[in-house]
């Protein structure tokens, strides 16, 4: 039966299922985007954090000639330690820290005439900051560290050499003065 006069029409089950596929396509895109987006970074920082790592086993640092002196005559050579650092690994190695005895050394000293001393360091005109240093694979470093405590070398105990990387790692070793 026909309503008579009717004038209300209502939205026929075909329209209707248009809006909905349409909104779901709208929405199903804008979804897939943003999960694009946050996979791509959670895979960048995937890979960095794999990257840092590998590079972290394969960083190698030969901590040698360890040569102490207490007194090597002028004012800025008290208690002195020189040490060169040989990067032994496959990949450069930033150096950000050397402790002598858990003292953490800030006052540094190169000499121009030395072939592995740095050529970013200052002069030597006083003390100065040559870290971080990087040294790249198969190349040496060798600082002169003066500590500012009234510390005398003694043969009767070893010193521990502790360096720090930028990426955490830690190569320590131990050397007693003659």
């Amino acid at each position: 039966m026909k309503r008579v006069g009717s004038s209300r029409r209502g939205l026929s089950t075909i329209v209707t299922a248009g809006i909905m596929l349409s909104a779901v396509a709208v929405l199903g895109s804008a979804v897939v985007s943003w999960s694009n987006g946050n996979l791509k970074v959670f895979e960048i920082a995937l890979s960095n954090t794999a990257v840092n790592s590998t590079n972290k086993i394969t960083e190698n640092i030969s901590i040698e000639n360890i040569a102490f002196c207490s007194n090597c005559g002028s004012v800025n050579s008290k208690n002195v330690t020189n040490v060169t650092l040989t990067n032994t690994g496959t990949v450069s190695v930033k150096i950000t820290q050397i402790q002598l005895n858990s003292t953490a050394i800030t006052s540094y000293y190169y000499s121009k005439n030395s072939p592995y001393s740095s050529s970013s360091c200052p002069p030597p005109s006083g003390a100065s900051t040559c870290l971080p240093a990087t040294i790249l694979p198969k190349q040496s470093y060798t600082v002169s560290a003066s500590l500012k405590s009234p510390t005398t070398w003694s043969s009767q105990k070893p010193d521990t050499i502790t360096v720090t990387t930028a990426r955490g790692s830690t190569f320590t070793t131990q050397a007693a003065p003659p």
